[in-house]
């Protein structure tokens, strides 16, 4: 296979995507306390607010219904970035069938170790 990588543009270009995914990750870790908060205020209102009530239940099917895709999305975003690491440190350190594995661990949505970590990938966490 014929390999054209670019590692100081990759290490640029995960740079560049862990600041605008940062944002996103400050905002699911508020998701829950915020609408939980939203919730308890519009649920209890006074008994002639009851409509208020029912926006609190509204929000609360809202909240169930999305978080795990929320949380699954996140999930994604960092097993993308870690393949694409590792598949260049791969790369660089000249084990292309590592970097290939590593590359189809990340499509398949596997969640790699972080750099450095004792823990070996056995199979992989999947991103849900």
């Amino acid at each position: 296979m014929d390999w054209d990588i670019d590692p100081q543009g990759v290490v640029g270009v995960l740079k560049k995507t862990e600041a605008a995914a940062k944002p996103l990750d400050e905002l699911t870790k508020k998701y829950g306390t915020t609408l939980n908060d939203l919730m308890q205020g519009l649920g209890s209102g006074a008994p002639e607010l009851a409509s208020l009530k029912l926006v609190a239940a509204s929000l609360s099917e809202f909240a169930v219904h999305w978080q795990p895709s929320i949380e699954s999305s996140i999930k994604q975003v960092g097993a993308s970035m870690m393949g694409a690491y590792n598949a260049t440190k791969a790369y660089m350190n000249g084990q292309e069938d590592m970097a290939l594995t590593a590359q189809r661990a990340a499509a398949n949505g596997e969640i790699p170790p972080p750099p450095g970590s004792a823990r070996r990938n056995h199979g992989g966490v999947r991103a849900e």
